[in-house]
């Protein structure tokens, strides 16, 4: 799947700022960062590998009108973080410029087959992998949708559900991923055991990835995409996920339980440690649902709840 083959609209563009802090500021100025960036924080962790003393930090920006007042935010909040930590050392911005096409060529020189779970291997088409006897294999490639698994999200999202799939629910449920993306959730879902599989977004962009994908896995016949929208769903799911930003999540509160079977499973990431973390706690279980596990990672969180 190539970002060029996407032609109903010209590319669209995004501003990446990578700024240089010192180690001991990372986790304040991810922080800072992140309240500015829905899309999260990227760490370089080839470079906390080493032993750095500084650490590098990218964030990804829509180039529009409301970049110039973002940038600005982010200047101010590490001009701050500098006024209080001055014997840290100083903070540096650099800013370019990246393109749907460009995105999905910088992704080719570092995109390899990844285990994501242990039993899970996510691979781009332009590279081969071998799977052993317990391994399952998404082949996808980024194109301009969110989910290749990289980030952390994902991750989660990804961890809580194959301990759903291999535990709690064996016998093929259905399972509704809500904002697929690229669909890496639904496909691995549907490799997991999964019986009806709905995978809903309201980008088309998303949807066209989506079924580019399924159908790359030869999963076109067990899972369904479209943009129809949640609540226009009948149905109820032993399974649902969103991993999606926690201002949707809280939107959505109320239809993602609705469209949840008595006892059953959901999944929610996308949603930072702290405020953002004990608002979707607090909603979710004033709708009713039990909090069943909770992990971390980075800045973020994900949910397991149970109806």
């Amino acid at each position: 799947m190539k970002a060029s083959a996407i032609t109903h609209r010209p590319p669209r563009t995004w501003i990446k700022l990578t700024v240089t802090v010192p180690a001991s500021l990372t986790d304040e100025a991810a922080g800072l960062l992140a309240t500015v960036a829905e899309s999260g924080v990227e760490y370089d962790y080839a470079a906390a590998n080493q032993k750095s003393t500084q650490e590098h930090l990218a964030i990804y920006l829509d180039d529009d009108a409301a970049a110039a007042a973002k940038e600005a935010t982010i200047a101010r909040h590490l001009a701050e973080l500098e006024r209080q930590h001055p014997a840290a050392g100083s903070l540096r911005v650099t800013r370019e410029v990246i393109t749907e096409q460009d995105w999905n060529a910088a992704w080719k020189e570092f995109f390899k087959p990844f285990p994501i779970t242990p039993t899970l291997i996510i691979k781009p088409t332009w590279e081969s992998y071998t799977p052993n006897a317990s391994e399952l294999v998404i082949e996808m490639d980024p194109g301009m949708a969110f989910g290749t698994g990289h980030h952390a999200s994902t991750r989660l999202a990804l961890q809580l559900l194959e301990g759903i799939f291999r535990t709690r629910r064996p016998n093929t449920p259905s399972f509704l991923d809500v904002g697929c993306g690229t669909a890496i959730l639904a496909m691995a879902g549907a490799l997991w055991g999964a019986g009806t599989v709905i995978a809903t977004d309201n980008d088309p962009d998303a949807v066209f990835i989506a079924r580019e994908n399924i159908a790359a896995n030869h999963l076109t016949g067990r899972i369904e995409a479209s943009d129809i929208p949640l609540a226009d769903l009948a149905p109820a799911f032993d399974v649902v996920v969103a991993n999606i930003t926690s201002d949707v999540l809280t939107l959505l509160a109320a239809e993602l339980v609705r469209h949840l079977n008595p006892g059953g499973d959901l999944v929610l990431a996308g949603i930072l440690r702290g405020d953002q973390e004990e608002s979707i706690r607090a909603l979710y279980q004033q709708h009713g649902l039990t909090e069943m596990a909770r992990p971390y990672q980075d800045e973020w969180v994900a949910f397991h709840f149970c109806k």
